[in-house]
């Protein structure tokens, strides 16, 4: 039996809920909101028998609260639609589903593409976790990655240090160092940061199912510490949101040298990752700048049927100057042939989906003025058995 009550107004009428009642699936939602407001408590722990929780709109403290009410030995599922970020009372830890043993499916989705508000940003403090051994699918999308901005200011610094190096004159050289290096270990400290926020995910050791976002800030040390341990042969769907090569495809410290040897970690540590999925089926990358270490993995991804490559309006701030268009669709026809390189025996499917504006760029750039974006991609697929499609994202 299923039973959803939509949070609006609350009315000073007591409600109850018969203990008899074996409801399984629980639906609480409200409308979206310009100010915020907590809902007034509901005696939810009144409905033992629930197994699946869903929530629309409401904030992380109204969907810890319902899911605190709850019978933890029993929820199976939580799926949490919108979350709104504009409550900083609670902030996303991952034992507000880790605390459920036999949750299966935790779909968490936050409004506005993590871009506003707050609430979004992953609570640092070490959470008390069990093993979630049940646990098939997982998604966290549009979580905003604060690191990231800090790791930009960073890599800017350092950039200005070493251009620094080269002005002053030698007495101010040793000082100019003694910058440089100490910018150096406060980013290794910050890494140390994401890395504690992101180890609960190399508890995820059974996925069929994986979405999150985003990754901004993930240095190699997140790739192989956080998310490699989750990779296991069960994994069929991935989906990554967010990669701009720790500010590469930005142009952040274009000029610095220090910077460099720790991009080239984070790339080497993709592949590393890409190369050992041997049953993944489904591929998604949402914003997702493909580098070395994806192009070096493509060799061996023929194991994927379908790939959903997903840029948005997100992406249209990367597009500087002309060349830059390239450096998006240059490495995104290596990336689909090298997968898609071997005849199939059962069809595969591309979809490239991109906004308008991205479209736009593309349509007026140099590069393609004499052959369209893609044809000769294609081409090349149909020859090998695979479709493509590409489709505009909507306008808004």
């Amino acid at each position: 039996m299923d039973v959803e009550h939509i949070v609006q107004r609350v009315s000073p009428v007591v409600f109850y809920i018969s203990s008899s009642f074996c409801f399984t699936h629980l639906t609480v939602s409200k409308p979206s909101e310009h100010r915020h407001a907590h809902f007034t408590p509901l005696p939810f722990e009144n409905l033992p028998s629930v197994t699946h929780l869903e929530t629309r709109n409401l904030c992380l403290a109204e969907i810890e609260y319902l899911s605190r009410q709850l019978d933890k030995k029993q929820l199976l599922s939580i799926v949490c639609e919108n979350i709104e970020t504009w409550c900083d009372t609670k902030r996303f830890c991952f034992d507000l589903v880790y605390a459920h043993p036999h949750l299966q499916t935790a779909y968490m989705n936050f409004a506005e593409d993590g871009n506003s508000g707050f609430a979004s940003m992953i609570d640092l403090s070490l959470p008390t976790i069990h093993k979630p051994d049940n646990m098939r699918q997982f998604v966290l999308t549009s979580i905003r990655d604060g690191q990231s901005s800090e790791q930009k200011n960073i890599i800017s610094k350092m950039e200005q240090a070493e251009m620094e190096m080269e002005e002053f004159y030698q007495g101010h050289l040793e000082w100019v160092e003694k910058l440089r290096v100490n910018l150096e270990r406060v980013w290794y400290e910050l890494e140390k940061t994401v890395v504690d926020k992101y180890s609960p995910l190399a508890k995820l050791r059974h996925l069929s199912h994986l979405e999150f976002g985003f990754c901004h800030s993930w240095t190699s040390k997140v790739w192989t510490e956080c998310f490699y341990p989750l990779i296991s042969p069960d994994l069929r769907y991935l989906s990554l949101h967010g990669w701009d090569q720790l500010g590469k495809l930005g142009k952040v410290g274009s000029q610095c040298l220090t910077i460099e040897p720790i991009r080239m970690k984070a790339e080497d540590a993709i592949a590393s990752c890409f190369e050992v999925m041997p049953n993944l089926r489904c591929l998604q990358l949402v914003d997702f700048s493909i580098g070395f270490g994806l192009l070096k993995a493509s060799r061996t991804m023929h194991q994927v049927m379908n790939l959903d490559i997903v840029f948005t309006e997100l992406f249209v701030k990367y597009f500087t100057e002309p060349a830059d268009v390239w450096l998006l669709t240059g490495p995104l026809e290596e990336f689909i042939l090298n997968i898609f390189h071997e005849p199939r025996t059962v069809r595969g499917y591309v979809s490239i989906r991109l906004h308008p504006k991205l479209i736009r760029e593309i349509e007026m750039n140099e590069f393609f003025k004499d052959e369209p974006f893609l044809s000769n991609t294609g081409k090349a697929l149909q020859r090998v058995n695979v479709s493509i499609d590409f489709i505009p994202l909507p306008e808004h």
